[in-house]
C-alpha cells in the first residue's frame, strides 16, 4: 500500500521574474519534490486569474524521482486560452486523490499548501504580449 501523503513539491530554479509567453516560443515547467517519493504520483494542471479557475490538460511527464516535467510550443499547450496573467498552478499527489474541482484548487492556493495527498505549485505567467 502507498503512503497517503507525498513531499513538497518546488519550482525548479529558473529565470528571475514572471515570463512572458509568445507564440513560436517554448514552455518548460519543472516542479521537484523536496523529499524522496515513495509510491506512484501524478500531475494535473489548473489556470488560475483572480477567483477563475481552468482546467488544463497538457502532457506532463513523470520522472522516477517523481519530478513532474511540461515541455512544448505556446501555442500548443495555452491554444484558447485568453492573453494576460496566469497562474499556472500544477497538483501534483496520488492520481486518486489529484483535485477537479475549481473551490479545491483556490483553496490549496488560498491556503498556500495542498492537503498532504497533494500539492499545489503555482508559476506566474503572461501569455502574449
Amino acid at each position: 500500500m502507498e503512503p497517503p501523503t507525498v513531499p513538497t513539491y518546488a519550482l525548479a530554479a529558473g529565470d528571475a521574474g514572471t515570463p512572458v509567453l509568445r507564440a513560436g516560443e517554448r514552455f518548460r515547467l519543472v516542479v521537484e519534490p523536496e523529499g524522496i517519493v515513495t509510491g506512484a504520483v501524478a500531475a494535473r494542471g489548473f489556470l488560475v486569474r483572480g477567483d477563475e479557475v481552468q482546467a488544463w490538460d497538457p502532457p506532463f511527464t513523470v520522472d522516477r524521482d517523481g519530478s513532474i516535467r511540461l515541455d512544448g510550443p505556446v501555442e500548443t499547450l495555452f491554444a484558447g486560452v485568453p492573453p494576460g496573467p496566469w497562474d499556472v498552478a500544477v497538483a501534483v499527489g496520488r492520481p486518486e486523490t489529484l483535485p477537479t474541482a475549481p473551490r479545491d484548487v483556490l483553496r490549496a492556493r488560498d491556503a498556500g499548501a495542498g492537503d498532504a495527498a497533494w500539492r499545489l505549485v503555482r508559476e506566474h505567467v503572461v501569455l502574449g504580449g
